[in-house]
């Protein structure tokens, strides 16, 4: 196959993993205030650490690439 690529023949780039990044952190924070077994929770605290960790790589990176295509 032809890897990551998706249907545009490209892959995703700074700014679109960012996106996903800030997406999976919010989604996470939301579900942590939910009444759950002790595990969902766990869960849910770290699809929240790896979503705000991807929003601090993938938007410094994207700050990056933006300054330094000018």
């Amino acid at each position: 196959m032809h890897g990551d690529r998706g249907l545009t023949g490209r892959g995703a780039g700074h700014g679109e993993r960012f996106l996903i990044a800030v997406a999976l952190a919010v989604v996470s924070l939301l579900w942590i205030t939910q009444d759950m077994a002790a595990w969902a929770t766990a869960l849910c605290g770290a699809g929240a650490v790896v979503g705000l960790s991807g929003v601090l790589y993938f938007g410094w990176r994207y700050i990056r690439s933006r300054g330094t295509s000018q």
